[in-house]
């Protein structure tokens, strides 16, 4: 019995030396790297080995499985992103074969109406002409762009000019084969331009005044006396500046403010413009359909 004991304290104490000399050996290479990194000598074969050691340890146990989870996640949440962008586009799609028969449906209704009414055009018909901003001139990059289409073309002052996303300005001044368009951010607008408010099953009717540069936004007097107006309510042309002018139906901008007044001279909206006006290029000129 006695034997067993001193046998197993013998290997006990032989495996503690054991652990020892590997700590002493670990702190040494410790130290000689620390050394090494104090003193920019030349690492060791050893100490280069053990260096390596470490860095892919590290890499595969903690860098490598925490990279490719991320991963996973990163998959998982594009997919998931994905799914819900075709998901609208679906929608899109289906609401946008509804809309096409539902307008196929009205234009034959107005057109039978208007020949009942011997009526030869409406006040929101008009027909466009395509053309490109060709000059923007930085000192006047606010307040005017030059369009290729001139008087050859048909183009007329007053004309309203638009892009993808609303009205960007009126035609100016027409030479033979261009024509300068003043915007609606023009901080000189020399006119105003007759607007149409529609909140809720309300229009009510104003003049655009001028374009505030630090708000981004257009100033609109009403021209009646109104108690409230929605916020969010879109803008339009109201088609009511005479012959050559804006047709019907344009959009503007959606509003962001009213303040009612004491009359409705007094009484105005901050409307937030539909175009981007950093961003002219493709544009198009709007001719109603009864000034061919």
């Amino acid at each position: 019995m006695n034997d067993e004991v001193v046998s197993l304290y013998r290997k006990g104490n032989k495996w503690s030396k054991q652990k020892r000399r590997i700590v002493i050996i670990t702190v040494v290479l410790v130290f000689f790297s620390v050394v090494t990194l104090i003193t920019s000598r030349s690492a060791s074969g050893l100490e280069i080995i053990f260096r390596d050691t470490i860095a892919n340890l590290e890499y595969y146990v903690i860098k490598a499985p925490v990279q490719y989870v991320t991963g996973l996640f990163d998959e998982y949440n594009d997919l998931k992103d994905v799914y819900e962008e075709n998901a609208k586009l679906k929608e899109q799609l289906d609401n946008l074969a509804r809309e096409s028969a539902m307008n196929e449906v009205l234009t034959n209704e107005l057109n039978d109406l208007k020949e009942m009414m011997e009526m030869n055009y409406l006040p929101t018909e008009y027909q466009v002409k395509y053309t490109n901003v060709i000059s923007r001139d930085a000192e006047n990059w606010s307040n005017q762009v030059t369009i290729n289409l001139g008087r050859i073309s048909g183009i007329q002052e007053g004309m309203a000019v638009v892009n993808a996303q609303g009205m960007i300005g009126t035609v100016t001044n027409v030479s033979e084969i261009s024509s300068t368009v003043s915007l609606l951010s023009s901080e000189n607008a020399k006119s105003q331009l007759p607007v149409m408010i529609m909140s809720g099953d309300n229009e009510y009717y104003g003049l655009l005044n001028r374009y505030d540069i630090n708000s981004h936004k257009y100033t609109i007097t009403l021209l009646s006396d109104v108690e409230r107006i929605e916020k969010g309510s879109q803008v339009v042309t109201s088609g009511l500046g005479g012959e050559g002018k804006s047709p019907r139906g344009i959009l503007i901008g959606t509003v962001d403010s009213y303040t009612a007044g004491d009359d409705a001279t007094t009484s105005v909206c901050e409307v937030t413009p539909s175009v981007d006006f950093d961003s002219l290029n493709a544009v198009a000129v709007v001719q109603r359909v009864n000034e061919e």
